[in-house]
């Protein structure tokens, strides 16, 4: 049973086994040691719709505990353990300090406040910091379910889409200048190529204005799929998407629709785009 007094049941992701989430719950509180009180949820791939086969079961405890397992890891705030295997995936468990967390805090607000600013935008160091808010923003209680949506609220992981937003959008922009720098130039294989990078951050942006905050790149063609098939013509999702798979024949072509594109995201984010990326970054686009 979980703190709400409601059992805990099964989930299953797309194109996955149903898991055990009581006896994953079970394993993950003996790892670490926690006597159930402690906050305790599932997150990644699993919870975003993501998982594979062989996608690993990713667990969080908050607490001052310490994990036991096999191939411990120590990052900074985080220390993570394989535990056991279900099925043959892994079952990894994380402990979040909670001082950390509180650094965390300080360190993100700082960031959103920022995009108001005209100035630039305070970015996190750490990308761990990202997949720690986004996990916490999307996990799953497992134990102390008014734990997390305090957890969320302390962090403000509501601000997480917008935060993305705006860095994606001045990082795009200023990638897709730099290609338009090399064709200039006459330096067609550079420009293909950094063409690549400002598609997947042109990508994340689009990802962030519709509320998605899965911050590995390595599941980014399968959330752009997803989000282009929400829409009659597919957008910015499946322009991206299309690219990033197929390289275009005619680099400067394929930069001026990515450049319409981007806008449109922008355009259409409203206030969400702070004034940086309104008043510097977007007139860029044309």
């Amino acid at each position: 049973m979980n703190a709400s007094g409601s059992p805990i049941a099964s989930v299953q992701g797309e194109g996955e086994r149903t898991v055990d989430l009581e006896a994953l719950a079970v394993t993950a509180l003996a790892a670490a040691g926690s006597s159930g009180e402690e906050l305790l949820f599932l997150a990644g791939s699993t919870t975003d719709g993501l998982a594979n086969r062989n996608s690993d079961l990713d667990l969080y405890v908050v607490g001052d505990l310490r994990v036991t397992g096999s191939e411990t890891a120590a990052r900074r705030g985080e220390r993570t353990a394989t535990v056991a295997y279900h099925e043959g995936r892994e079952v990894n468990v994380a402990v979040l300090d909670p001082a950390a967390l509180g650094s965390l805090r300080e360190a993100f607000g700082a960031s959103v406040a920022s995009l108001s600013g005209e100035k630039g935008i305070a970015q996190l160091v750490d990308e761990d910091n990202l997949k720690i808010l986004h996990r916490v923003r999307t996990g799953r209680a497992l134990r102390r379910p008014d734990r997390l949506r305090e957890l969320r609220e302390e962090l403000g992981t509501d601000d997480l889409p917008r935060y993305l937003l705006n860095v994606a959008a001045v990082a795009a922009v200023n990638r897709l200048t730099d290609v338009s720098g090399e064709l200039a130039d006459g330096h067609a294989d550079s420009a293909a190529w950094m063409y690549r990078e400002a598609l997947v951050h042109t990508g994340q942006c689009a990802l962030a204005a519709a509320g998605v905050t899965v911050p590995s790149v390595k599941w980014l063609v399968r959330l752009l799929q997803r989000e282009a098939a929400r829409h009659v013509d597919g957008g910015c999702a499946a322009h991206v998407a299309r690219h990033l798979l197929a390289p275009p024949p005619d680099t400067a072509a394929a930069v001026a629709r990515t450049r319409a594109e981007l806008a449109a995201v922008i355009d259409a984010a409203g206030d969400l785009a702070g004034p940086y990326v309104r008043t510097v970054a977007r007139p860029k686009l044309g």
